[in-house]
């Protein structure tokens, strides 16, 4: 497994006292401020480590593993 870091992709958006978190438009996670801190909560397949955050991606996730051949001709 390789954690490939997306932070200069990341959008927050602050909704309701948190701060949600969004990659192409999909919710990642969200950021919110308690007591003890501030408390990150990810989805899965995200981490947030070291004020990064990073997506967790299976090492040949960019290799071709299946194909739909083109029936519409």
């Amino acid at each position: 497994m390789e954690n490939v870091n997306i932070t200069q992709k990341v959008v927050a958006k602050y909704d309701g006292g948190r701060l949600k978190l969004y990659v192409d438009g999909a919710m990642i996670g969200e950021v919110i401020e308690t007591s003890q801190g501030l408390q990150h909560h990810m989805n899965s397949g995200y981490i947030f480590n070291n004020e990064q955050i990073f997506q967790a991606q299976n090492e040949g996730w960019n290799e071709v593993t299946s194909f739909i051949e083109d029936s519409w001709h």
